[in-house]
């Protein structure tokens, strides 16, 4: 008879499932401090925050998993570098609403918004990928979905930089709206290494 119970632990891909999770809720939150009044924006931001070092909390706990799993080296590997990814995907958003808040910008150009609801789209679909994890030729067509996500983000950024130097915005306002488009961009970047980090497991079972 045991004198303690067994700890429950989730099946191992649950894991990924649940940062996925935290991808949604902080895009979420990320896109709730962009399009808030700027007074509002401290609290979605540190929302964020929050979200993120669970991130951190669960990717560690993802390694310590993959250290005792039955599984080869090079998946190890993989799976070690998704879960970071994943992290890194909410720390760049959260570094894109502190700067958001930082600056007092006022109204975010229209175009950083719908950066926005990109990033809201990559996160769902890299929580839909998470359940093919173990299914890997289900996940054909993730890394294609994200590249054109992150397409779509760099044309939008073009187009905020082109209306930004042709604005009478002062020099101030400019490179700091410039700097939240550029931290934004760096997000879908993010997201596109998760989904290229996910193809190795599909090509390794090819």
């Amino acid at each position: 008879m045991r004198l303690f119970p067994r700890r429950y632990e989730k099946p191992l891909f649950d894991l990924f499932g649940d940062i996925a999770q935290l991808l949604e809720s902080g895009a979420e939150s990320l896109a709730r401090t962009l399009g808030e009044d700027p007074e509002e924006r401290a609290r979605t931001a540190t929302q964020l925050h929050e979200q993120s070092a669970d991130a951190v909390a669960l990717s560690r706990r993802i390694a310590n998993r993959l250290a005792a799993a039955l599984i080869t080296p090079f998946e190890a590997e993989v799976l070690h570098a998704l879960a970071l990814g994943m992290s890194d995907a909410l720390d760049a958003m959260e570094r894109a609403a502190d700067l958001t808040v930082r600056f007092e910008l006022g109204s975010v150009p229209h175009p950083l918004l719908e950066t926005a609801e990109l990033i809201a789209r990559a996160a769902e679909i890299t929580v839909e990928a998470t359940w093919h994890l173990s299914d890997t030729d289900e996940l054909r067509e993730f890394s294609a979905a994200m590249r054109r996500l992150d397409t779509h983000a760099e044309r939008l950024l073009r187009g905020v930089l082109t209306d930004l130097y042709a604005s009478t915005e002062s020099a101030g306002t400019m490179l700091r709206t410039r700097e939240v488009a550029f931290e934004l961009r760096r997000v879908l970047e993010k997201f596109e290494q998760v989904a290229r980090t996910a193809d190795l497991l599909r090509i390794k079972d090819s």
